[in-house]
């Protein structure tokens, strides 16, 4: 049954908390595992967390900003493990958790392979701890060591977890419920969001059907700013823990328009999974959302669906959701509704007088009613805004704090912008300054839906303070952040685009800002673009645009620059060097224009280019972060790094003519990312570059002239993930061992002797294979030799497919971290049993293994994929470990299998012991 709603008549006294969660751990124990784990599961069900990714220096105190983050947050989730205590700043975290949160009873203590009496008396791994922390401290300061054993010995009090005594997965689920169903009194329906909403409820609390167990569509539809999106997170927020998943997407079709279908498709997918899924189009996922979901209770809510296949390959029908579930669609077009068969469905109105006055004095005095001397004034207002609660917040927030004299004004500005409500949002903008009108105006046209980091920067770069004016436009709801993304509500949107439009209303090239495509196709092509342009943004699935080679020349302010297919009569001729992003796919030059000097260029991303040759000699660019040029197939060499001394990203991959990296790369100290894979012309590297301290990701993948890795590699102290993927790499360096941080390396296609892997202690992901997917065998190879496995205590995936093994490893078992094991296309008869006492599995795959005769018993929480394994005879444990199996389909044809006693056996039992219907369904074989 779905919890009843509580009534949203009186007003609420509970504190409104910035964070719904804080997160407390010691970073080297479980920041890579448990932990991020933890904190993207809370992300994915719309818990608001903090957690404090900094890296912490040895004996640093605790920062105000960690303290003003505690007092700002309603629960505290503490992961108590082995090494907690050894952290002065961790310690000193707990004692304000204690110190803010102790009464409220709020603190939730998990004991990761921590035994509480432990953490209570200081003994075990604890005490070990303490010893150090006394001989530590001055007498001064054991009043402070006290202070911490006082601390941990309350918290080991407190009811929470053991995770020994759980599956991780259902800890965290457990986890989740228990902050779910104790945060729901505080959490989004706060009485200003609930006002006039008691008879939509009502209404929606029945097409919902709590306690039914059919799956149901319900749309809810309505002009835009009307309030569709309120409800839907108000429904929410109530009924979401009485389902396994609950999934929100907002701003369903700009997020199509940006990224495709494909990408929301991922959303959901990966909401399920928890892991990014790879789809490569539209039916292939709606496929896999179909097969994810159709055994599991969800909500899935679409929120601003504009086009009937954002329902077809999104949620389909009702067939794809398990029983119980409930999907919920928010749509301007009631038609799109009714094409889809969605049969119970609401129209959100406008708000009556009443509770029109109720949301806006909410947000113009912070309660439900009006002050004395404001009542007149305030009818004058809600009047105007029409009942539209958009405007109503919008209205409240600028007015709030004002004089009588101050809403006058406004009510004058009202009067003169006709009443419309695009004219009432634009009082707002009116009371903004230059700078955040400049902001808010290149949101408007740009950076919707945008990373909030992102815009900062680039926005910083074009000196608009973009930090704190991105706080006062949300501040004066004019926008939002959910989750590091900015939003802006279309109505809002519109309002900007139309301020921009009213630049010059007979020629796009005297505005600022140019979006349409159609504007920039006639600014280019026509040379019609003067000073007065700053932006232009074109569609890359637009129409081809064929412009002048000087269409740029007049336009010397220009400062953000996106084009995709736009030909040029001749070499172009002139670039502002005014440019603080220019994103050119396709750029049709072989060289940048002649006197191009952008000291300001932040980013300068040309995928799919026809330069051939960066400028010569040393440019000075310090501001330039990012090089993206990847699929530019005739540039041969890259620039002199000697002039981007603060260069992060150098992203070149698919250069085939690419030959030669300039040895002044070796120099940078801050780049973090170089991505060189399938240079298939480059021989070799500079020595420094292999040894730089900054860089974390490295990919080599593909450079197939490439075939040795110095010991210089051993210099990279920060590397996290290395690809040398069919490379004609043999070995890898002996320093490989000292690369503390790497978490995934992959040798998958090296046809060299097998890489030695002790002491990599940090590896999350390991790939290794005698075969590229998609490569053509000529012969078959000698079987693979593995190392010794049993250092990689933190390995979490492991890909040994195409490896021709003739037998796994037994020292296999020694992976206590491991998740996902990929055995694949090898020729082994059997497993070892101890693949049974990887207590953390979760997915295996045997497809193709065609000698594999039997298959050991494996838990049934792990996902045991041994199609076409023609040779398997026997399949160890019950009945109904084997059912699973049949059931999901992982046992595609096994001949021998489906012809054995034991098959036929199992089958009687089935039909005695379950529901089944068809067996056709479960399993395919020929006979």
């Amino acid at each position: 049954m779905y919890t009843r709603r509580t009534s949203s008549s009186s007003p609420s006294t509970t504190p409104q908390w910035k964070y719904d969660v804080f997160l407390s751990f010691r970073g080297d124990d479980t920041r890579k595992g448990f932990t991020n784990h933890l904190y993207e599961t809370l992300r994915a069900q719309g818990i608001i967390t903090f957690r404090d990714d900094r890296t912490i220096s040895k004996g640093k105190a605790i920062s105000g900003e960690l303290i003003a983050a505690i007092e700002e947050s309603r629960f505290a989730l503490i992961v108590l493990s082995q090494n907690y205590a050894s952290s002065t700043w961790c310690l000193d975290e707990l004692v304000h958790i204690l110190k803010f949160m102790e009464a409220r009873e709020t603190v939730l203590p998990i004991f990761y392979y921590v035994d509480p009496s432990h953490v209570r008396k200081q003994t075990g791994c604890f005490e070990k701890a303490f010893t150090q922390l006394e001989e530590r401290f001055s007498l001064d300061d054991k009043t402070r060591v006290q202070e911490w054993r006082d601390a941990l010995a309350k918290v080991a009090d407190f009811s929470g977890w053991k995770a020994k005594d759980w599956y991780e997965t259902l800890l965290i689920k457990d986890i989740i419920d228990v902050i779910w169903k104790r945060l729901r009194p505080t959490s989004f329906t706060s009485v200003e969001n609930l006002v006039g909403l008691d008879s939509s409820m009502n209404l929606i609390d029945f097409l919902l059907g709590a306690g039914v167990d059919d799956v149901r569509f319900i749309g809810i539809w309505g002009m835009g700013g009307i309030g569709k999106t309120t409800i839907a997170r108000v429904v929410r927020e109530r009924i979401s823990p009485e389902f396994e998943f609950s999934i929100f997407l907002e701003n369903v079709s700009d997020n199509v328009q940006k990224g495709g279908l494909i990408s929301q498709q991922r959303e959901i997918l990966s909401r399920i999974s928890m892991k990014t899924i790879d789809i490569f189009d539209v039916h292939e996922g709606s496929t896999m959302i179909r097969r994810l979901l159709r055994h599991k209770k969800v909500l899935l809510i679409l929120d601003d669906v504009t086009d009937s296949d954002h329902l077809d390959y999104l949620a389909g029908k009702q067939e794809w959701f398990g029983s119980g579930s409930r999907v919920l669609i928010t749509t301007r077009n009631e038609h799109l509704l009714i094409e889809h068969e969605v049969e119970r469905r609401f129209q959100v109105k406008r708000l009556n007088h009443d509770d029109a006055l109720k949301l806006f004095s909410w947000k113009a005095f912070g309660k439900d009613h009006p002050e004395k001397n404001y009542i007149d004034l305030s009818s004058c207002v809600v009047s105007y805004a029409d009942g539209l609660p958009l405007a109503l917040k919008v209205l409240g927030s600028f007015l709030r704090g004002r004089h009588a004299s101050a809403w006058n004004s406004a009510l004058g500005k009202l009067r003169d912008l006709c009443n419309t409500v695009l004219g009432t949002l634009q009082i707002s903008y009116d009371d903004l300054d230059d700078r955040e009108k400049k902001i808010f105006l290149d949101i408007a046209c740009f950076f919707n839906g945008e990373k909030e980091d992102r815009v900062i920067e680039i926005l910083d770069s074009c000196g608009f303070c973009a930090g704190i004016g991105i706080d006062v436009l949300i501040e004066k709801s004019l926008l939002t952040n959910s989750y590091g993304t900015l939003w802006m509500h279309q109505l809002l949107q519109e309002m900007g685009r139309e301020i921009v439009n009213r630049e010059c209303l007979d020629e796009p090239g005297n505005r600022s800002r140019l979006w349409r495509h159609e504007e920039g196709k006639h600014v280019l092509s026509k040379t019609t673009g003067t000073d007065a342009v700053e932006s232009i943004t074109m569609d890359k699935t637009g129409p081809v645009v064929h412009a002048d080679a000087k269409c740029f020349s007049r336009m010397k302010k220009l400062r953000l620059l996106n084009l995709a297919n736009v030909n040029l009569s001749n070499d172009l001729e002139y670039l502002s060097d005014n440019l603080r992003s220019l994103e050119w796919d396709g750029y049709p030059s072989k060289y940048f224009p002649l006197h191009f000097n952008p000291e300001n260029l932040l980013e300068l991303n040309m995928c799919h280019s026809h330069i051939e040759s960066f400028w010569t000699g040393v440019k000075l660019l310090y501001n330039l972060k990012i090089i993206k040029l990847s699929h530019s197939l005739n540039l041969v060499n890259t620039p002199d790094f000697r002039g981007l001394p603060n260069l992060e990203y150098l992203i070149l991959e698919g250069c085939i003519r690419l030959y030669k990296v300039d040895p002044s790369l070796g120099m940078l100290e801050r780049i973090t990312q170089i991505n060189l894979k399938d240079c298939k012309s480059l021989v070799h590297l500079p020595r420094s570059v292999y040894g730089l301290k900054s860089v974390k990701v490295l990919n080599l993948s593909g450079c197939s002239k490439l075939d040795k890795l110095p010991n210089e590699l051993g210099n990279a102290e920060c590397l996290e993930e290395i690809d040398v993927s069919g490379t004609a790499v043999r070995q890898l360096p002996s320093s490989i061992v000292q690369l503390k941080s790497l978490t995934v390396l992959n040798f998958r296609g090296c046809k060299g002797s097998s890489p030695k892997f002790w002491n990599l202690l940090s590896l999350f992901q390991l790939f290794l294979s005698l075969f590229q997917r998609f490569l053509i065998r000529s012969r078959v190879p000698t079987p693979l030799l593995l190392p010794s496995l049993s250092g990689l205590v933190s390995l979490k995936k492991l890909t040994l497919s195409d490896c021709n093994l003739l037998e796994v490893p037994n020292d296999l078992s020694c992976l206590s971290s491991l998740t996902y094991l990929d055995l694949s296309r090898n020729q082994f008869v059997s497993l070892p049993n101890g693949i049974s006492l990887l207590s953390r599995l979760q997915f295996l795959n045997l497809e193709y293994c065609e000698r594999l005769q039997e298959l050991p018993e494996v838990p049934q929480r792990v996902i045991a994929v041994v199609n076409n394994c023609i040779s398997l005879e026997r399949i160890a444990g019950g009945s109904t470990e084997k059912f699973q199996w049949l059931r999901s389909r992982q046992c595609i044809n096994c001949f021998k299998f489906a012809e054995t006693h034991d098959f036929r056996s199992l089958v009687f039992t089935l039909l005695e012991q379950y529901d089944v219907v068809s067996l056709s369904l479960s399993i395919s074989y020929t006979q």
